[in-house]
């Protein structure tokens, strides 16, 4: 006679069994999240550069018209 239930030795044997069968898909579902969040981040600096760079082209614009306009008054 055995001393281990079946049912209990069948129930740990298809645990294994999804545990095994699933490891390739979380990982891969956890890569994608990876790059997906490295996208983000990537994006958001790249909006945050192109503002700099907007508000360092506004203010070289407006010291050139100051520029010209002070030019123009003492010639």
């Amino acid at each position: 006679m055995s001393s281990t239930n079946s049912l209990i030795t069948d129930s740990v044997r298809q645990t294994n069994e999804l545990v095994l069968s699933q490891g390739a898909d979380a990982s891969m579902a956890a890569t994608f999240m990876a790059a997906a969040n490295s996208i983000g981040i990537v994006m958001a600096n790249a909006a945050i550069v192109q503002q700099g760079t907007q508000q360092i082209a506004q203010a070289s614009t407006a010291v050139t018209c100051a520029f010209i306009v002070a030019k123009g008054l003492s010639s």
